[in-house]
């Protein structure tokens, strides 16, 4: 047999190699986003109950919580005036954790870069916190989901969405300059951002902190909305 041959066969071997190993990631994946934690969770009929959602565009997923409950104003930490379009009466306020340089880069879906999207998928990199102050809450549909969790169950998400942020004297760390409109921005966020640790996953990790019911691994949102229908 001829090296060149020799070569061919290699490479080939290894072209079928990482094309089984491909296909039992993406296997996996699907599984893993399937198998659900928490499944004994039940919306609760408590009077005292706090309303959530969680919302997607398609490709990411949000938190969506009250401005103000007895147990946190987030006005107190996330300061109205950073937003020029939000006032006190807006009811609702969205949170969203993915890669910074995506986040900074990608205002609409047309800026996406190869360069980009394949550096937030493979590649740990900084991560940021997205804000926006909505007017009122949201309407349920497929796209955005309430949730009834107890005070506790509340608190516990509070906790884990506060310690996402980077923080200075309990003031989170506002990156100027970079919102997309008027109500939203960006702020410095905590851990590296990379596939298994993405923007849904991320929003995953919330309900299962609360122990709301989650899947044991959400790379894409329907493993999130799902629980949810």
């Amino acid at each position: 047999m001829s090296q060149q041959k020799r070569i061919v066969r290699v490479f080939l071997k290894l072209l079928y190699s990482l094309g089984i190993l491909v296909l039992l990631t993406i296997v996996l994946v699907l599984v893993f986003s399937i198998l659900p934690v928490n499944n004994g969770f039940a919306q609760t009929q408590q009077e005292d109950h706090i309303e959530i959602y969680i919302a997607s565009n398609g490709i990411h997923t949000d938190l969506i919580l009250p401005v103000a409950t007895p147990y946190i104003d987030w006005r107190d930490n996330i300061a109205l005036q950073h937003f020029a379009g939000a006032d006190s009466s807006f009811t609702h306020i969205g949170f969203g954790w993915g890669d910074r340089r995506f986040y900074m880069e990608t205002p609409e879906w047309s800026d996406l870069s190869l360069e980009v999207a394949l550096s937030a998928m493979f590649w740990p990199t900084p991560s940021a916190m997205h804000v926006e102050y909505i007017r009122r809450p949201l309407t349920p549909n497929k796209h955005q989901r309430p949730i009834r969790v107890t005070p506790e169950q509340y608190k516990k998400l509070v906790t884990y969405i506060y310690s996402s942020f980077q923080s200075r004297d309990d003031n989170f760390l506002l990156i100027p300059g970079k919102g997309y409109s008027s109500t939203d921005n960006f702020y410095e966020a905590r851990e590296k951002f990379y596939f298994p640790k993405n923007c849904n996953n991320w929003v995953n990790g919330g309900l299962k902190a609360a122990g709301l019911k989650a899947a044991f691994f959400a790379p894409f949102p329907y493993a999130v909305m799902r629980h949810y229908r």
